[in-house]
Order: structure tokens, then sequence, then C-alpha cells
């Protein structure tokens, strides 16, 4: 009767050990509903509305399609916070308006992030520039969070 035991404790021990390395995959509904969830932790931060985009100005006052239109900025407008973006192949440049100690991230519509600094005079650069729809939060000092409404350049 002991050596019995011994190996359904050994069978029990392998079966939790297949059971750990290889777990079961996460289901695709949990996931979607995990980052849901995540987006809400910025519920409480200002957004910033698109207020001006040279391409769209550009486009109108030349009768050119807004794709032909060379140079792009855009400015996003928030109570006391203006971020602007300038707009090259090789990145993204930035200005807050007032300049001040900050940090900038990305967000990205996949859920990918990255986070850049920001200088002493308010300017940033996130290289290379985003592809596919995008957001801009900027985390001022006090905790106060600003996010751009979602772009697509």
């Amino acid at each position: 009767m002991m050596g019995n035991d011994w190996q359904e404790n050994d069978n029990l021990l392998r079966a939790l050990d297949e059971a750990v390395r290889t777990p079961d995959p996460t289901p695709p509904a949990v996931l979607e509903a995990a980052r849901a969830v995540y987006t809400w932790r910025t519920v409480d931060a200002e957004l910033a509305e698109l207020v001006h985009d040279s391409r769209a100005e550009t486009a109108a006052l030349a009768g050119l399609r807004a794709e032909e239109a060379e140079l792009r900025t855009l400015s996003f407008a928030a109570p006391g916070l203006t971020v602007e973006l300038g707009v090259s192949p090789s990145a993204l440049l930035g200005l807050l308006v007032p300049p001040g100690p900050a940090e900038v991230t990305l967000r990205l519509d996949g859920g990918q992030t990255s986070t850049v600094p920001v200088d002493e005079d308010g300017c940033f650069r996130i290289a290379p520039p985003p592809v596919g729809l995008f957001s801009v939060a900027c985390e001022l000092p006090g905790g106060r969070q600003v996010v751009t409404s979602t772009f697509r350049l």
C-alpha cells in the first residue's frame, strides 16, 4: 500500500509540473476585456481636441488633395495646455505650450506605448512617426494628465 501512495504522488507531481509548464492560452475575449479596462486608467485625464490641421487648411486654400499638402502641423488644445505636433517623414516633433517639465507617451491603437521626455523648452521628439491611429498623453507636474484626441496621420 505504501508503494502505491508514492506512485500516486509521483503521478500527481508530474501532472502539476506539466500544467505549470504548458498553461492554457488566454482566451481572446479575456485579452480584449483587459485592454478595455486598461484604457480606463486615464479616465480622469483632460482631453486635448484637434484645433488645427495644416493639411486640411493648405488643401482647402490651394485646391489640392489632402495628401498633396507637403508641410503638416497639428495643434491639440486643452484648458491651459496646447500640444503642437510637426510631422516629418522621420519623426513627430512636438512642443508643449506653456513649456515645462513633463513626459509624453505615444499610444498606438494596438496598445503599444513609448514614452519620451520633454525638455525645459517644452520640446520633444517621437521617432519614427506613428502609423495608424494614435494619441499623445502628457504627464504634467502634480499628476495632471492631458491626452490628445485619437488621430491618424
